[in-house]
């Protein structure tokens, strides 16, 4: 029997390792490896459209040194903005740097009047359009960009008398005119707020001052026929063609 039983032990001791050698275990599955969120960025070309308002500056009071001249008064008016732009951007870390160009209509328009002869002449100055070329630069946070912006700036001005092209005072018929002297480029400076809704399309807002320089403008009366000798008169205004510029905007992004 003892022998019986050690053969038996010894059977079971060599078949352990051959049994668990038929026994499979299942390798335990990889995990998918995992994306990395590379963030948003504000590299690359974008267009795109503005709208707001021109809040144009007050024209320059008329004066003269003619006795019958009386006063002056001056107003400006705020306008409605509509335009396009396009421009690049790069990010290097934190920071943004980039250039833009635009080109708006606009609805403003300043005006100063007197009283001559005893009636109300001046000068109506309209913005038809104007246009920016800039550089920009500031910080980024994820979807928000903080910028500082300056460049140059022009626009189209036109000038409207205002008030009779003729008139007559103590017998003397003059014909009035008006004159002028600007140049209609100068600079913008400002600062934005850009928001990224998706890589692909941009929200903002921007505030430009822009500078257009000096205008001179002068009101002329030139005599024509009459019976008295008389010079010709006229009323000057020279003053700082300015105006603020507060729109909001969309962008289409390249990136």
């Amino acid at each position: 029997m003892k022998r019986i039983a050690l053969i038996l032990a010894a059977s079971a001791v060599l078949a352990g390792p051959a049994l668990a050698a038929d026994i499979y275990y299942d390798q335990p599955v990889a995990a998918a490896p995992m994306a990395y969120d590379t963030g948003f960025t504000w590299t690359g070309f974008y267009v795109g459209g503005q709208g707001g308002v021109a809040l144009s500056r007050e024209s320059g009071l008329f004066s003269s040194n003619n006795s019958s001249f009386r006063g002056g008064s001056a107003d400006g008016n705020a306008g409605v903005v509509l335009g396009l732009h396009g421009g690049y951007d790069y990010q290097v870390q934190n920071f943004i740097l980039g250039a833009v160009a635009d080109l708006s209509y606009v609805d403003a328009n300043s005006q100063a009047t007197f009283q001559q002869f005893g009636q109300e002449f001046g000068s109506k100055q309209d913005i038809d359009f104007m246009g920016t070329l800039r550089a920009k630069g500031g910080l980024t946070s994820d979807r928000f960009a903080v910028y500082a912006t300056g460049g140059l700036a022009y626009a189209n001005v036109s000038n409207k008398l205002i008030g009779s092209p003729q008139v007559s005072s103590a017998g003397q018929t003059y014909n009035v005119s008006l004159e002028k002297d600007d140049d209609n480029f100068g600079y913008a400076v400002g600062a934005g707020l850009d928001y990224l809704l998706g890589q692909n399309m941009s929200v903002g807002i921007e505030y430009l001052y822009t500078d257009l320089g000096k205008v001179n403008t002068k009101v002329k009366y030139t005599p024509v026929g009459g019976t008295i000798a008389t010079d010709s008169l006229s009323a000057t205004s020279n003053d700082d063609l300015d105006f603020h510029t507060v729109w909001a905007k969309a962008s289409w992004r390249f990136n």
